[in-house]
């Protein structure tokens, strides 16, 4: 049996008798403490590129006293579970780059368990996302004094920061492009990830709020009736809610939806019924790029960046970890118009 050769690894000792310094000022130098003399640092810092040392993370962490982690809270959500990949990439790449790791939890937690991360060290911040109107998490944390930034964001956001996508004016500009085709009556499905209980309730899902009141608003400003069908996705069937509401209003010549999971029922029951895509009826839809490529006809979306936008997210959660801008800090991404095939003049027969 060959005896395999064991890997030998620079540690913070040899850097130290290399230099001809003490492991203290090794030390102080990786932390970047002052109370050192340049010429030290520049000797001490050519024999850590020369034996190409890297400290371990585990020496880092107990150094700083951190773990440099950050949390990312995303309870699965049926109505958004195709964009869900484009926001843990975003969050990964802004850790790698900031020397941070992304711990990834999709369970609803309670008050203890969502404390029990800061408590035990398992991380350093959180990104909560699905916010709430009135959401519990941020209340909690807030008490605590524990870090955290929101995907999403609140009724009252005072002293709060937050990275969101403008889903309300985004679905001003889907009725906006409807209405410019000369569509009057158009269908609004609102997929609820909850059961709903009104705008004023504090379980109300921040996303679906804000969407709602941007096609009210649309609809109000250009005079035509608001045709909403709320769908509960967990119980009910959104083909057979997109079914039900064009046997009960044929003269729908539009429908526009603010969350991707739907886009397959909807497509189905408009040609179930024997109708056209955009020829008797048009869609918008909120989706991403690479899924509105693959419809047929290729969907006309409101679309954001969101794999930018939750980098944006984890990149300020860890500046404010590092002490970097006090305050809040609230950004709003806004949406795109692409027009694409499912959208075309109003059908007048």
């Amino acid at each position: 049996m060959k005896n395999s050769k064991r890997i030998v690894k620079t540690t913070i000792i040899d850097i130290a008798k290399a230099s001809g310094v003490s492991v203290s000022t090794v030390s102080r130098i990786l932390n970047n403490k002052p109370d050192v003399s340049d010429e030290t640092r520049e000797r001490v810092l050519s024999v850590i590129h020369e034996l190409q040392f890297t400290p371990q993370a585990s020496w880092q962490q107990l150094a700083s006293g951190k773990s440099r982690f950050i949390t990312l809270h995303y309870p699965q959500n049926p109505t958004r579970i195709h964009t869900m990949n484009s926001f843990v990439i975003g969050a990964a790449a802004a850790c790698e780059k900031l020397n941070y790791s992304l711990n990834i939890v999709v369970s609803p937690l309670d008050e203890n368990s969502l404390l029990s991360f800061f408590r035990s060290g398992q991380t350093d911040g959180m990104i909560l996302m699905e916010i709430l109107l009135h959401d519990w998490r941020v209340e909690l944390l807030r008490k605590a004094n524990y870090p955290f930034v929101m995907f999403g964001h609140c009724e009252d956001n005072s002293g709060l920061s937050y990275i969101d996508f403008d889903v309300e004016n985004g679905m001003r500009k889907a009725v906006e492009h409807l209405v410019s085709l000369g569509h009057r009556k158009v269908g609004y499905i609102s997929a609820e990830p909850y059961i709903f209980s009104g705008k004023d309730s504090k379980n109300a899902y921040g996303h679906t709020y804000w969407s709602n009141k941007g096609v009210v608003d649309a609809c109000d400003s250009y005079g035509i009736d608001v045709i909403c069908e709320k769908v509960h996705v967990l119980t009910e069937s959104i083909e057979a809610k997109v079914s039900s509401l064009l046997t009960k209003l044929p003269e729908i010549t539009a429908i526009i939806t603010s969350q991707d999971t739907t886009i397959p029922g909807i497509m189905k029951a408009i040609l179930d019924k024997g109708l056209r895509i955009p020829e008797d009826i048009s869609i918008v839809a909120s989706a991403i790029e690479q899924m509105a490529e693959l419809t047929t006809p290729p969907l006309t979306t409101i679309n954001c960046q969101a794999e930018t936008a939750s980098y944006e997210a984890a990149k300020m959660l860890i500046e404010q970890l590092d002490g970097m801008p006090d305050g809040e800090h609230q950004v709003l991404y806004p949406f795109e118009l692409t027009i694409r095939g499912s959208t075309g003049k109003a059908c007048t027969s």
